[in-house]
């Protein structure tokens, strides 16, 4: 079975990667990772501003450290992907070349657990900023970058089993 010259494997795998991609962008951007609603009030932040209904959007005064890592896990994070995606790009045009194939499943695995380390660090520390914690539930960012860890996980195993159905693929070294 084959897509346009590439197995649908690869196709697939190059596609939920992208997916991914674009989410977690979308997802460590936006400064909706959690949502609390009070008296009327709303009141929201994400990794780089925390926004209210009554005073509108401001950016963190003092930067607790627990968000440094949460912002640089979630940056390292689309790195990795960008990476594994042309490296994907890549194998299109370097068919012999099975490392380059290697070296997307490897980055996509990475990019997904810094989204794991990202998304865990802030569920666990995010109380520490807000007031009352009790009024704040997750909102669709945190999810978005979530959802980017398991397509990116998907992903990385597509691609996997591109590298195990290509006989071309015995060796490493793409000889």
């Amino acid at each position: 079975m084959a897509c346009g010259g590439n197995s649908c494997y690869f196709g697939f795998g190059l596609s939920l990667l992208i997916l991914g991609f674009v989410i977690d962008v979308i997802g460590v951007a936006s400064p909706y990772w959690i949502l609390g609603e009070a008296g009327g009030k709303k009141a929201y932040m994400g990794l780089w501003q925390m926004c209210s209904s009554v005073t509108g959007c401001i950016d963190f005064a003092e930067v607790p450290d627990w968000i440094k890592t949460v912002r640089g896990f979630g940056i390292l994070g689309i790195i990795l992907l960008l990476i594994a995606v042309l490296g994907a790009f890549f194998r299109i045009c370097l068919k012999e070349r099975a490392w380059v194939l290697v070296l997307a499943i490897v980055l996509s695995f990475m990019a997904a657990i810094c989204n794991v380390i990202s998304v865990s660090v802030f569920g666990e520390k995010f109380h520490e900023i807000v007031k009352d914690s009790s009024i704040f539930t997750f909102h669709f960012a945190f999810v978005f970058c979530i959802l980017s860890t398991i397509i990116t996980g998907i992903a990385g195993i597509f691609l996997i089993v591109e590298v195990a159905k290509r006989s071309s693929y015995t060796s490493i070294n793409g000889r």
